[in-house]
């Protein structure tokens, strides 16, 4: 558990590919990423509770402390007149519940602004690390959104439902709000299926559905805790055996594509230092080994 958020010598090892979600790429001034075609993400501040070892983002944590300002809102307000096609936004970061619930009210107030957004998402670890911030302050915020806010969680092993965690899920549960959860796949934590299942079984008797196991993205200073992608599927395979609504659904970040949840059509094949990837249509990629 601690293994998480402890620094570790491993993480000195010159391993990883830096931006190696290509974030860059999609990135329309500080607070806005726009890589998919029906949603962007607001990064609402680089802050978090607890700053996770293996976080796709670490490159934000050599910035000073940063939360998104009236001039962040007046950039995004422009780009979203300008593109429609945007349905949904996610609310991310850092740790968008490390703002005050006022804060957040005024973002979420901009967001709702616009009649082509349908829905939102908040991803925060706060029910891990402080789920008192889970108030009732932020439920009736979220409730009142007039867009429909999905709250995302990121619990990655059952010890981490904890009382607190099981307290504030509740709150969100009983007052109608909807939580997904997304799990990050990582090695000597949570690599095995018995751990996973047990997760995941936890969460959907509370009311969360697991939604995402993501592979973990081998970035600088976290490939360490990155397991092979084979290895990975072949948890993911025997997952697949149990129950559809407490397992969730498999991704992992593929370079000059994006994110892929592999299926029918996809090849995967090893080759001496990567991953050759082939798309259903034939198109051609490269995924590092960690075997």
């Amino acid at each position: 558990m601690e293994r998480q958020i402890i620094t570790c010598p491993e993480e000195q090892v010159g391993r990883g590919i830096a931006d190696f979600c290509e974030e860059g790429k999609y990135q329309r001034g500080r607070s806005l990423i726009h890589k998919y075609p029906d949603r962007a993400v607001i990064l609402a501040t680089n802050q978090c509770f607890q700053y996770c070892r293996f976080c796709f983002r670490s490159n934000l944590w050599l910035e000073k402390p940063w939360k998104i300002g009236s001039e962040d809102l007046r950039q995004i307000v422009r780009y979203l007149r300008k593109h429609f096609e945007i349905k949904e936004i996610i609310i991310s970061g850092g740790d968008p519940l490390t703002l005050t619930n006022q804060e957040l009210f005024k973002l979420i107030k901009v967001v709702n602004l616009f009649q082509q957004l349908k829905l939102g998402r908040l991803a925060s670890r706060a029910l891990s690390f402080c789920p008192d911030r889970v108030d009732s302050g932020l439920v009736r915020i979220l409730k009142q959104s007039h867009n429909r806010i999905w709250f995302i969680s990121h619990f990655n092993h059952p010890g981490e439902l904890n009382s607190g965690a099981r307290q504030g899920i509740k709150r969100l549960f009983e007052a109608g709000i909807p939580i997904l959860n997304q799990t990050v796949l990582l090695k000597g934590i949570n690599n095995r299926v018995k751990t996973l299942l047990s997760l995941f079984r936890e969460l959907a008797g509370l009311g969360v559905k697991p939604y995402y196991l993501f592979q973990c993205d081998p970035v600088p200073g976290a490939a360490y805790f990155a397991t092979d992608l084979i290895a990975s599927l072949k948890i993911y395979e025997k997952l697949n055996r149990y129950s559809g609504i407490i397992v969730p659904r498999f991704a992992f970040e593929l370079p000059g594509y994006g994110k892929v949840s592999p299926g029918a059509g996809w090849r995967i094949k090893r080759g001496e230092r990567n991953y050759l990837v082939v798309s259903p249509s034939g198109e051609r990629y490269s995924y590092p080994r960690n075997d």
